[in-house]
């Protein structure tokens, strides 16, 4: 039985971080800002989908590379466009992390050897995210690492990383919805709802018991006061605060080498001018849905004033 395979084993105890959040919420920019930090490795939208075994992956791998001409940067896409959406976006995410095809083929074949047949569970979606975070990180040479955590499971998460620190920022669900549809995801408005929900509350119950490694931050603040906002976060992490992580917009975040698709806003400084934009780009009929179905917990993250 392998560590997978067991209740309640950790992968790792190392001390890492994991910014927390809904899509659309600002996850990316807080990532970019903690990745910014010298002694914090951050991958970014690391947790695949369900996807086929090591197997089946390094031979896709090697595909996207020949239809590529051996470009791993390419690669992801030239599978998407042969049809393979899901698999092409785990190699594009992968090579936004930072690490080459062949440390990616390394940890398939690892994943190979120690019987790893399917990422489908749960627990076999992080394992993959963390093997490639931790290359990153030992590629860097920093004292933590994570990724990305666009998901409500966190207690789910801490169980096997208890070593690991999570930060969450919260969005105005509206903006939330806005930038939703902007970007063509194919949600209702009232689906959105039902998530934006679902995340805070379950983080919010993961908090009670664990104040000492978790915080909740709004993305408001975080632009409109990134050094207040900041220093809050860096009061739970084991870690200095560093100065140069308020330039992440010019920094070694490997955001900036990735083709992300913010690519362009992160190599900005702080902006407020994505606050408030549902009132110019939400129907009354939204905004009334929104309102209903996330009432309660607006008004405890002080969203009521704009309604």
């Amino acid at each position: 039985m392998n560590i997978l395979q067991r209740k309640n084993s950790a992968l790792a105890e190392d001390l890492m971080v994991f910014p927390c959040g809904m899509s659309r919420s600002g996850t990316t920019l807080l990532a970019t800002v903690l990745d910014s930090h010298s002694q914090i490795s951050l991958g970014y939208e690391l947790i695949p989908p369900k996807l086929p075994g090591p197997s089946t992956l390094i031979e896709a791998l090697e595909e996207g590379l020949n239809l590529s001409n051996g470009d791993f940067e390419k690669c992801g896409t030239a599978l998407r466009d042969s049809g393979e959406k899901s698999i092409g976006l785990f190699m594009t995410r992968s090579y936004r992390a930072g690490i080459s095809a062949g440390e990616l083929r390394n940890i398939l074949k690892e994943m190979q050897e120690k019987g790893l047949h399917t990422i489908s569970s749960f627990k076999e979606r992080l394992y993959v995210a963390f093997m490639i975070a931790k290359r990153k990180h030992l590629n860097e040479s920093t004292n933590a690492y994570g990724f990305k955590f666009n998901s409500p499971s966190v207690s789910e998460a801490f169980k096997v990383f208890p070593g690991g620190y999570f930060v969450y920022i919260v969005r105005d669900p509206r903006d939330v919805v806005a930038s939703h549809i902007k970007r063509g995801f194919e949600r209702t408005t009232q689906e959105i709802c039902i998530a934006w929900n679902n995340y805070i509350q379950s983080f919010e119950n993961f908090r009670e018991g664990h104040e000492d490694r978790s915080i909740i931050i709004r993305y408001e603040d975080l632009v409109s006061r990134p050094h207040e906002t900041i220093n809050k976060i860096f009061r739970i992490l084991p870690l200095e605060l560093e100065q140069s992580i308020f330039r992440f917009y010019e920094s070694k975040a490997s955001v900036h080498k990735g083709g992300h698709p913010n690519a362009e806003n992160l190599k900005k400084n702080f902006f407020t001018s994505s606050i408030g934009r549902w009132g110019n780009e939400l129907s009354s009929d939204d905004i009334d849905t929104i309102q209903k179905s996330c009432g309660k917990a607006m008004k405890h993250y002080h969203y009521h004033s704009l309604i």
